[in-house]
């Protein structure tokens, strides 16, 4: 019986040990995407390429004697998204930030005469970053309630009127249900706003108490039903403005009520803002619970603060009608990219299919070297000593 060779010896345990390292290597990468994915809420991103605009155009028959119009600009919302490039094609007369940290542009006239037309153009880029807060650690602490943070989020306002008995009985009744955490108990609250309100479109915000006494309203009553309840149990929250949407390459939309949504974002105290939507909740609750998604993009935050506002003036005179002011708000999506992997995800999903090919290369490549080493000794065999 004829003794193995060292060399053959050696490669019959190359073969396995690669395997080892490389379903090793697979192991590491997954459980370092598992601990990624406790600390990060983050699970893919959407990139936008966008056209707003906003047209204004006097049709008469008189001239006016003022006209504003206040335009709010895209801009970053943590941790919801983020602005990489804003073009102003129409240059405003001034732009401002608000005590919200929103941003307008500002287009001012004294005079506008009749069949004068204004375009107002903006282009963006933006990334939406599609959140879940629902499988990430939270590192939740109390409240520092005498923080001017604490205090300005809390402020008061008359479309959340958290000092509302009803609210207040309601809010305690909800929150009882949930212990001190907070986040349980804006689940609650999230949960009873979501199911308890009918939908119906309003011409204007009536407001958190009117929506619990009457039991219907739009985005804008299931949002500020969940600010209340949640302020009048000392959560802080905030509304914002929004365009929603199934956004997709080449979507246009010259209907203004048609992409106008409101939703709320409640703060936790070594957390941050996080986002819920009690309104789409009422369809898909889970779906909405401290989650984002590539259909909604935020222009502002604060208590009834338009991402469009047109104000004009004029002087009345016998035997005309008053001036027809015609506006109309146009979004189009040029390009959008949706990624929903994180890096890491990423390299674990291309090691699965790669590993294999990898090892079927490998092997293929063993296999013409062997043949080539028996075709070598079989030649060396065969030839004649000399």
């Amino acid at each position: 019986m004829s003794e193995e060779s060292p060399r053959k010896t050696k490669s019959r345990f190359v073969t396995p040990a690669i395997a080892l390292v490389l379903v090793i290597g697979l192991m590491v990468t997954m459980y370092a995407t598992y601990e990624q994915e406790r600390v990060t809420p983050i699970r893919g991103k959407a990139n936008f390429n966008i056209t707003y605009r906003f047209r204004v155009t006097n049709s008469g028959p008189l001239n006016l004697t003022y006209l504003s119009a206040r335009i709010a600009l895209l801009k970053d919302w943590d941790p919801v998204q983020e602005v990489h490039d804003l073009v102003i094609e129409t240059e405003p007369n001034r732009t401002t930030t608000d005590e919200y940290d929103n941003q307008f542009a500002w287009y001012e006239f004294d005079k506008f005469l009749v069949n004068q037309s204004l375009d107002l153009i903006f282009r963006a880029n933006l990334t939406l970053n599609l959140l879940d807060f629902t499988t990430v650690e939270l590192n939740i602490k109390p409240y520092d309630k005498d923080s001017e943070f604490y205090k300005f989020y809390m402020a008061y306002n008359q479309y959340e009127d958290p000092t509302d008995p009803a609210v207040i009985k309601t809010a305690s009744m909800l929150a009882s249900k949930a212990g001190d955490n907070p986040i349980d108990q804006a689940f609650q609250f999230y949960n009873f706003s979501s199911t308890y309100i009918r939908y119906k479109l309003l011409a204007s915000i009536r407001g958190a108490s009117f929506a619990l006494a009457q039991g219907y309203g739009d985005c804008d009553e299931y949002t500020t039903l969940f600010n209340a309840l949640s302020k009048a149990v000392g959560i802080p929250t905030i509304g914002h403005t929004a365009w929603l949407a199934e956004f997709q390459p080449g979507f246009e939309t010259t209907d203004q009520g048609a992409v106008a949504h409101s939703y709320p974002m409640f703060y936790v105290e070594g957390v941050g803002f996080l986002p819920v939507d009690p309104t789409r909740g009422n369809a898909n609750l889970f779906d909405n619970w401290l989650k984002t998604d590539e259909q909604r993009i935020t222009l502002t935050r604060g208590v009834d603060v338009p991402y469009r506002l047109l104000k004009y003036r004029w002087v009345p005179q016998e035997g005309y009608a008053d001036p027809l002011v015609l506006s109309n708000y146009t979004v189009k999506v040029n390009s959008l990219a949706i990624s929903y992997f994180s890096p890491l995800r990423k390299a674990v999903i291309y090691s699965i299919f790669g590993l294999p090919i990898i090892f079927l290369l490998y092997q293929a490549v063993r296999a013409r070297k062997n043949l080539k080493e028996q075709q070598e000794k079989l030649q060396k065999y065969l030839e004649p000593e000399l």
